[in-house]
């Protein structure tokens, strides 16, 4: 599947007009819309930026017991 990105604006008559899309002429092709958000996500791709840590013993190992997993 060859996909291509095109943002572009409702216009007059609410049409939205491609050009210049790198498909051949009488090429099949899936047209999907979606509404495009200016606030995505107000704090981009990196959702814990900025959210408090804190290690409990960093440099203490960690037993095999511990691991949620081993149980």
């Amino acid at each position: 599947m060859n996909a291509h990105r095109v943002e572009a604006v409702i216009g007059q008559g609410r049409m939205v007009v491609l050009k210049n899309l790198p498909f051949q002429v009488g090429e099949s092709v899936e047209v999907i819309i979606c509404h495009s958000s200016s606030k995505r996500n107000e704090k981009g791709c990196y959702s814990l930026r900025g959210t408090a840590i804190k290690y409990l013993d960093p440099t203490e190992p960690v037993a095999d017991g511990d691991w949620s997993v081993s149980q």
